[in-house]
């Protein structure tokens, strides 16, 4: 799981941002919406190429004025596994790399909205 990431912006904005992104992922069939609970988690598999797939858990937790959001990435296909065996078993870095910066893309975005 990614570390939370604390956004101080309302929790519906930064759900109606999650899910702009999700849907835009959803209309170039690059992602499927598996499940959804409005406003609190979002299950997302998102297609990185022919045998590689990532699974994203976006969950939400209101924190005074704000908001909390985790993303548990999970690795999906047989790409995965035979990059993450040349990798040394050190292939989750990326996907975790990559998915902090995207909820810390987020919470600019959100937070930069919300003071405006």
């Amino acid at each position: 799981m990614i570390k939370a990431v604390e956004i101080d912006a309302p929790i519906g904005r930064v759900w109606e941002l999650l899910r702009e992104e999700a849907q835009l992922g959803v209309e170039e069939s690059q992602a499927v919406t598996l499940s959804e609970s409005r406003g609190r988690q979002l299950l997302l598999e998102v297609r990185l190429g022919a045998g590689f797939r990532v699974q994203h858990a976006y969950e939400l937790r209101p924190r005074g004025d704000g908001c909390t959001i985790t993303d548990s990435a999970r690795p999906l296909g047989w790409r995965w596994r035979l990059s993450n065996i040349f990798l040394f078993g050190r292939g989750m870095r990326a996907i975790e790399a990559s998915a902090e910066q995207g909820l810390r893309n987020l919470k600019a975005t959100a937070e930069d909205q919300a003071d405006s």
